[in-house]
């Protein structure tokens, strides 16, 4: 059992869970600035909408980029 950074994505159109990306290395502080997470969730449990320009931060650090166009995405800490 861990916890991981996961990524869900869902068809715009039905709201669908189309698939879901899981981080095993992450880093938590950047991506609380990334995501603009409130004090209120300070170790990310919520979801988080993933927008252009954290998309593009995404991507410079991991090396991803995710379809906004195709796909709501939202991302947080869960547990496995």
């Amino acid at each position: 059992m861990g916890i991981y950074f996961v990524i869900n994505m869902f068809q715009r159109e039905g709201a669908k869970l189309m698939n879901m990306l899981q981080l095993e290395h992450s880093d938590l502080q950047f991506l609380r600035e990334t995501l603009n997470v409130p004090d209120e969730d300070p170790f990310l449990y919520g979801e988080y909408q993933i927008n252009a320009e954290a998309n593009e931060k995404l991507f410079q650090r991991y090396g991803f980029k995710l379809d906004l166009e195709k796909y709501d995405c939202f991302a947080g800490y869960k547990s496995s």
